[in-house]
């Protein structure tokens, strides 16, 4: 019983969520993803229109057409859209990578401008795929804040390891003091 709940949560999260779009309904300033690896995480940027998106990558903030910002090897992903302000219960609910509690608080056009200028710029730091990734980017140029729902809890473990590691230091020092 026990595991059949268990493969029932992880279906429930781990199932393709937000809105598949079709291009011609893309609107500049859209946060767009696509699901990369069979489903294992999400791709991020934003629509600045005329077919093209902005986005981050390993090697910095790229202008790449739609065409390929889809692409997965020769496979085509679906475009779907990032959720905004959504209620936190929904929020917890729902596959990490597809939505945020965050509001929108940028108007479309002033989207657009800030992920133009990050890209001109290529201003936005080094891909670090924990603290600086392409959810953070599309965030970041809608909300004004660096937020990657994919990467939040490794990020929480990783400094509760470190203050932990720190303290057990600590203990260790007093020890033989």
């Amino acid at each position: 019983m026990l595991a059949y709940i268990i493969i029932t949560v992880f279906a429930i999260l781990l199932r393709p969520t937000g809105d598949v779009v079709r291009q011609e309904d893309l609107k500049p300033g859209d946060h767009i993803y696509t699901y990369r690896r069979y489903g294992l995480y999400t791709h991020h940027g934003i629509y600045i229109g005329e077919g093209y998106v902005i986005h981050l990558t390993r090697t910095g903030v790229e202008e790449t057409s739609l065409h390929r910002f889809q692409q997965e090897g020769g496979n085509l992903c679906s475009l779907r859209l990032y959720a905004y302000g959504r209620p936190q219960l929904g929020y917890w609910l729902t596959r990490w990578g597809t939505c945020t509690t965050l509001p929108q608080t940028k108007l479309p056009l002033e989207v657009v401008n800030k992920a133009r200028e990050l890209h001109e710029h290529d201003s936005f730091g080094k891909y670090d795929l924990i603290n600086n990734n392409c959810e953070h980017f599309a965030s970041f140029c809608r909300t004004g804040i660096r937020a990657s729902a994919q990467t939040a809890l490794v990020s929480a473990c990783l400094q509760k390891i470190s203050e932990v590691k720190e303290w057990f230091l600590k203990l260790l020092q007093s020890k033989f003091e």
